[in-house]
């Protein structure tokens, strides 16, 4: 296929950053970074999944905030009504 199936895209001060499938990025309009690219995708859901339980058998805090938790539900039903 000849087009990214997931791509991110950040706006910032005239400059942009491309990730394309979570493994390569490019910048636009930044002095000292042109591209990365990567051997693995990473989604980060590994580590997520790492850091529940070690928060619970820890006792620290939650990997994601109770408020972006609802949030996020938040906005869930408003697309889901929309």
């Amino acid at each position: 296929m000849s087009r990214p199936l997931e791509r991110v895209e950040i706006f910032c001060g005239g400059r942009i950053l491309q990730l394309n499938n979570f493994r390569t990025m490019k910048g636009y309009g930044w002095p000292r970074f042109r591209s990365m690219r990567l051997w693995r995708q990473d989604k980060g859901n590994a580590g997520c999944v790492a850091a529940f339980p070690k928060a619970v058998r820890e006792g620290g805090a939650s990997p994601i905030p109770f408020e972006e938790l609802i949030e996020v539900g938040r906005w869930s039903i408003h697309a889901a009504q929309a």
